[in-house]
């Protein structure tokens, strides 16, 4: 009786676990070692430990998608892991093809024509250290008090001094430009829309009884990756001339692979969404964060969904955020919005930020 019991179960092992079964489980685990092994080894000899290593600089969420479909963590953070996914899928698709798969456009190869030095972020896979080439803090006695010319003589108004003003706005990223109406995402020129939705912030501000001042400094004609070693004197300068301001704001426009077109209804008209973004070089950048979060627990209760709820940082990088406790970046829509949906921001944005300035 023993024995046929023994044999038995013997029997129901090797019949749920067929022979063929074997064999398959037998070339998976192989193929998985084969797989892994080939991982490993371009990491550590090719370019992808070099991609790695600056999406890691770059404070990627790899936990984020590590931690993917564990209870408990999915379902409060959706909106953030599927952006993270789509921004994965987005940079993997683009390395190999060209494709950037958020934007139907580029589906097609007579839009995609990359420039001769490959698209502007490539840049930090070359210089991971100082992946947005900020250099060195330059010393306050090289900064002109107000200064009235770019490089190579190019005119620009000069600042007027002023202890009134309370914002201050620039743009690193002074030729980005909005496609979403069928123009295009840069302006070669210097002169894109980004400094249209700047304009209309100050405006906004203006009218709500805020001083404030546009700095209207070219910083990447002659070299995109290098423009925040240009922009750090335009941001000093602002900061000696106007020694009164609460807020220094870097007016950007969202870019990155993988961001969709994102808009929220604000009192009955669809206006882009504004993500902040911090750069955790600057050695103050706790404080910087401490008012980013302040200023986005005040959007929320007044216009719901303005503000991505989640902050973007950088871990090498300070985006002139050094100079001031109140300067942060401001993404205000993508390349897929249109002009008008930013300047909707950018009006909703001021009446805002002079609400919450004039309350702290």
């Amino acid at each position: 009786m023993l024995k046929e019991e023994m044999f038995y179960t013997k029997k129901l092992r090797w019949s749920f676990w067929p022979s063929s079964r074997w064999a398959r489980g037998f070339l998976f685990i192989l193929l998985t070692l084969l797989f892994l092994s080939l991982f490993f080894y371009t990491m550590q000899k090719g370019t992808s430990r070099e991609l790695i290593r600056v999406m890691t600089q770059q404070s990627f969420p790899f936990e984020a998608i590590i931690l993917e479909g564990i209870p408990g963590y999915s379902l409060p953070e959706r909106e953030h892991l599927n952006q993270v996914r789509a921004q994965g899928v987005s940079l993997g698709t683009f390395l190999l093809t060209g494709v950037n798969i958020a934007d139907a456009r580029t589906y097609f190869l007579s839009y995609f024509t990359p420039p001769p030095d490959g698209p502007a972020w490539i840049g930090w896979a070359y210089n991971p250290g100082d992946p947005e080439y900020e250099g060195e803090i330059p010393e306050l006695e090289e900064i002109p008090l107000n200064p009235s010319q770019g490089e190579e003589g190019v005119e620009k108004p000069a600042l007027p001094l002023d202890d009134e003003v309370l914002v201050g706005i620039y743009h690193t990223h002074n030729a980005e430009s909005y496609a979403g109406d069928g123009g295009g995402e840069r302006d070669k020129g210097g002169n894109g829309e980004i400094m249209g939705v700047g304009d209309t912030l100050k405006e906004s501000l203006e009218s709500n009884g805020i001083r404030a001042v546009q700095a209207l400094d070219a910083h990447e004609l002659d070299d995109f990756n290098k423009a925040y070693s240009k922009s750090v004197y335009t941001a000093t300068a602002l900061v000696r001339n106007y020694p009164s301001i609460k807020l220094l704001l870097d007016v950007h426009r969202d870019g990155l692979l993988g961001v969709n077109k994102s808009t929220v209804m604000v009192e009955g008209k669809e206006v882009g969404r504004v993500m902040i973004v911090i750069g955790q070089k600057n050695p103050h950048w706790k404080e910087n964060e401490a008012l980013a979060e302040e200023l986005m627990a005040f959007a929320e209760a007044r216009y719901p969904g303005l503000f991505i709820p989640k902050i973007t940082y950088a871990s090498d990088a300070r985006y002139n955020q050094h100079l001031l406790d109140g300067a942060i970046l401001l993404e205000i829509g993508s390349q897929l919005n249109t002009f008008g949906e930013a300047k909707g921001t950018a009006e909703v944005l001021g009446d805002l930020l002079a609400e919450w300035i004039k309350k702290t």
